[in-house]
C-alpha cells in the first residue's frame, strides 16, 4: 500500500489559489487529472500545507483528500503547553515572534495566518540569512523558522515560526506509520525547501518547476524537478510515479 503527500499552495494550486488555473492564469485541468489518477489507482491523498486545520479540512473535503497535515504538523509535535493553551499561544507567550519581527524588518505577519492558528506563526516577506540562527538563539533551540516557499524575484516568501521538532517530514513519517504503509512506496510533491525535507521519509520526492525557478538553492538540491509548474507538475509526477509502480 502507498500514499501520495502533496503540498497545496504553490504546488497543487496556482498563485490565485485555484485548482483550475496555471501560473499565467490560464484554465487547466492538470491538477484535477492528477487527483483523478490517484483516486482510480486507489492511492490515498494527503494534503500538506501551512494552512490552518479548519481551512485545510474544507479543501480536503472539496477535492476528496484522505487526510491532511496542517500548519506543517506544528500542533501535533508535542511542544509543551499549559492546560487549554495551543502551541500557537505558547509560542506567542515566549516573545520570540515579536522579537523576530523587531529584528527582521523584511518580515511581517501574514494576513491570512492571523486567525485560526493552532500550532505556528505565519510570516511573509524576505528573511535575512541570519534569521534562522536568530530564532534558534531567541528560543534556546525550541523553535525554528521554516521557509515554505513563495514567488520568485521580489515576490514575498512565506515563513513559519514553529517548534523545532515540527515539520512536514516528521508529520509525514507519523502519518505513514499510522497508516501502516511502506515509506519507500510513497510519493511527495512540493515547491519549497521545507517540502524537500519530506524526501528523507518517502520513496520519491518531486519539486514542481515553479518552486525550483523561485529558489536556486532548492533547484540545486532537488533530485527530481518536474518540467511542468503547479498542477501540471503534480500531474507529471503522479503519472511517472504510478507508471513505475505498475
Amino acid at each position: 500500500m502507498s500514499a501520495a503527500y502533496i503540498d497545496l499552495d504553490g504546488t497543487l494550486v496556482g498563485p490565485s489559489g485555484s485548482l483550475l488555473h496555471d501560473g499565467e492564469g490560464r484554465v487547466t485541468d492538470a491538477a484535477v487529472r492528477a487527483l483523478a489518477h490517484l483516486r482510480r489507482a486507489g492511492v490515498p491523498l494527503v494534503l500538506m500545507s501551512g494552512r490552518g486545520r479548519e481551512r485545510l479540512e474544507r479543501v480536503a473535503a472539496l477535492i476528496g483528500a484522505d487526510g491532511i497535515i496542517a500548519e506543517l504538523g506544528a500542533s501535533q509535535c508535542g511542544f509543551p503547553t499549559r492546560a487549554g493553551q495551543t502551541v500557537h499561544q505558547a509560542i506567542a507567550e515566549s516573545g520570540v515572534p515579536a522579537a523576530l519581527l523587531a529584528l527582521e524588518p523584511g518580515l511581517e505577519p501574514h494576513p491570512l495566518g492571523v486567525r485560526g492558528r493552532e500550532g505556528s506563526h505565519v510570516l511573509r516577506g524576505r528573511a535575512s540569512a541570519a534569521a534562522p540562527r536568530l530564532v534558534a538563539s531567541l528560543s534556546a533551540g525550541s523553535l525554528r523558522l521554516a521557509d515554505n516557499g513563495g514567488g520568485g524575484g521580489e515576490e514575498p516568501r512565506v515563513y513559519h515560526l514553529l517548534p523545532a521538532g515540527a515539520g512536514k517530514a516528521a508529520a509525514v513519517a507519523a502519518d505513514i506509520a499510522a497508516r501502516r504503509i511502506d515509506a519507500v512506496d510513497c510519493l511527495a510533491v512540493g515547491n519549497s525547501l521545507h517540502d524537500l525535507e519530506v524526501g528523507d521519509v518517502v520513496g520519491e520526492m518531486a519539486i514542481v518547476a515553479n518552486g525550483a525557478a523561485a529558489d536556486p538553492l532548492l533547484a540545486a538540491r532537488a533530485s527530481w524537478v518536474t518540467a511542468g509548474s503547479y498542477g501540471a507538475g503534480v500531474l507529471e509526477a503522479v503519472e511517472a510515479w504510478l507508471s513505475r509502480a505498475r
